[in-house]
Order: structure tokens, then C-alpha cells, then sequence
């Protein structure tokens, strides 16, 4: 966060200095149970089931191990093997003697087309050596266009990279001389990632870096372009051909709830607002909950994937380095 909200917690220690007394609150407490699920499409379904504690609690006494699992698919109890699919209305009810129950519904929303990508390489360097090999670096930047269907929808992005070779390289891993990595996402090069921050927030240094959800207000039944920037790019490989390199943009369409969870915990860990409560000068930012008993959140989501090979680009780049 920026410095601006660096500056107002040292105002408050000395406003409290004259009151502070150390106390233990005895209060009552009921457990509830708490149901967390993510269903994905095309995955089996998994929820972890536990109970609501006092913060001063010992994490063990979140266990419960009593509790029946049932997972419904538009209204029909499934088997452990169901594989939900995009349009299912799922719900999960567990039931533990000791505890009670607890139960939520989510519906998991359709996936959007393959998305689609322009993207360029710049800041381009190469060298060899005859103890690391031959490393890449690189900057990656990426126009991504997204086509919004009908209707109020939420989305995440996500990213991954992998080299793949025919060759064996376990070995090669786990000594740490080779490797693919896309990098660092600059989160600031693309607005939609802070249409959560309020003007008051932005003011205070507030930033979305590491949150990538959005929602489709800005844009809705339209395409959209994200602009992704990817910084500290590299390929490291010591010997024999070059594998393939390989980049997966995500974008997951996400329901409601998870969107509704992912700008809580915003609030929450970085939001000046809850930096006030905690100092007892705002009201408190309450969680998030879709489950009946008011713990727990119950989300689904349908990927969207779009593939970028970047292995000619590696390779032209090492040979390029060989010839000078």
C-alpha cells in the first residue's frame, strides 16, 4: 500500500496509549458449520467441512469429522464419480450430529469462447555459459480480447507456463538449472483490474496488485480487450534441444459469490476501511457468507483457455545470440 496509509496508524498509538487494558472477552459462542467448496466444470466436486470458532481459539477446534456430505446436481442426489458441467445448479448439504447443518446452492456459470491474443516480446537479452547453459530473458506483452455474452457476469484471470520436452528432466528441475517462467503480471496496465477500489481507496494507495477479478459493467455483451504486461521473462536451459515453451491465459467465468468472496478479502486485508476498524474508528467489514448457517462460501467457476508458444521465439532468439 502506498504511503499514505502508512501515515495514520502512528497518529493512533498515542490516542490509546491512556486506555489500553488487556482483557479476554467471555463470550458466548455457538459453533455453526462452515461448508467451503470450489466447483469447477469438467471436475470432481470437493467441499471441506468445518466448524466456526472464537478468533481466540486453537485452529483444531475448526475440526469436524462427523459430518455427511451430499452433492446435488439440479435437484439429484450424484455419486462421487459426477463430473458437474456448465449450467448445473449445485448443492451441497452436509449434516453433522455434533454440529448441525449446513447447506448452499451455486450455479456454475457457461464459459466464454476461447479468448483471443496479440502479444510481442521486447526487452529481448540472451546468453550462454558453460555452468548455467543458455538463458532468455524477455518482457511479454499481450492483448487479450474476451467476447461478454448476454446478462450480469463476473470473471478471473489466471496464467500459467510450462516447457514440455521428450527428453527427461526431472533432473534438470530439481537442480534448479532449467526452467520457463512467464513472470510477474504488471497489474496497473490493465484499469479493469481496479474497478473494485473506490476513489477514496485509490486516494489512500490502494492497488490491485494480485486481484484479477472483474466484473462485465464496463463492457457488458461486448468484447473487451485486457492489456497484459508480463515482466521478468525467462527461459534457462543447459543442454540438448531447446523444449517447447508454452503460456496459458485463463479466463475463468466465476459466479456471483466468488466474485463477491474475492472483493471481500479484498476489503479486508487491504482495504483502508478495514485498517480503520481495526484501529475502532469505522464500523467493521463483515465476511462474506452464501451458506445457511452464515459460514463458508460455496463458488463455481468454467475456464476459458488461450494458448501462447513462445517456443520458435526462444529458439530464434538463442540461435540469433549463437551467431554474434
Amino acid at each position: 500500500m502506498a504511503i499514505l496509509k502508512k501515515i495514520y496508524p502512528l497518529l493512533f498509538p498515542s490516542l490509546l496509549a491512556s486506555c489500553e487494558e488487556v482483557f479476554t472477552p467471555d463470550m458466548p459462542h455457538v459453533p455453526v458449520l462452515c461448508v467451503n467448496s470450489l466447483v469447477t466444470a469438467g471436475q470432481p466436486v470437493e467441499a471441506k467441512i468445518s466448524k466456526s470458532r472464537l478468533y481466540t481459539d486453537a485452529p483444531e477446534k475448526s475440526e469436524v469429522r462427523d459430518a455427511d456430505v451430499r452433492i446435488y446436481a439440479n435437484g439429484e442426489l450424484q455419486l462421487d464419480s459426477y463430473l458437474p458441467k456448465e449450467g448445473d445448479n449445485i448443492r451441497i448439504v452436509a449434516v453433522s450430529p455434533a454440529v448441525g447443518r449446513g447447506e448452499a446452492d451455486v450455479l456454475i456459470p457457461a464459459s466464454i469462447p476461447a479468448p483471443v491474443a496479440d502479444w510481442e516480446t521486447y526487452d529481448v537479452s540472451c546468453w550462454q555459459s558453460d555452468i548455467s547453459g543458455v538463458s532468455v530473458v524477455f518482457k511479454l506483452r499481450v492483448d487479450l480480447r474476451i467476447e461478454d455474452p448476454d446478462g450480469e457476469n463476473y470473471y478471473k484471470f489466471s496464467f500459467s507456463s510450462f516447457a514440455q520436452s521428450d527428453e527427461d528432466t526431472d533432473d534438470l528441475e530439481a537442480s534448479g538449472n532449467y526452467g520457463f517462467s512467464i513472470g510477474s503480471l504488471d497489474y496497473d496496465m490493465e484499469p479493469i483490474f481496479s474497478e473494485h477500489i473506490s476513489i477514496f481507496e485509490s486516494i489512500m494507495g490502494g492497488d490491485a496488485e494480485g486481484f484479477s477479478f472483474f466484473s462485465d459493467r464496463q463492457f457488458a455483451g461486448k468484447s473487451y480487450t485486457l492489456h497484459l504486461q508480463f515482466d521478468n521473462c525467462w527461459f534457462r536451459y543447459p543442454k540438448g534441444e531447446v523444449p517447447d515453451c508454452k503460456v496459458n491465459l485463463i479466463v475463468s467465468s466465476v459466479s456471483p459469490s466468488y466474485y463477491n468472496w474475492a472483493n471481500y478479502t479484498w476489503q479486508r486485508d487491504r482495504g483502508t476501511l478495514s485498517e480503520f476498524s481495526d484501529y475502532g474508528f469505522g464500523d467493521p467489514i463483515w465476511g462474506y457468507s452464501n451458506v445457511s448457517t452464515g459460514a463458508g462460501v460455496v463458488a463455481a467457476q468454467s475456464e476459458s483457455v488461450c494458448s501462447i508458444d513462445l517456443s520458435d521465439f526462444v529458439r530464434q532468439t538463442i540461435a540469433d545470440a549463437t551467431k554474434q
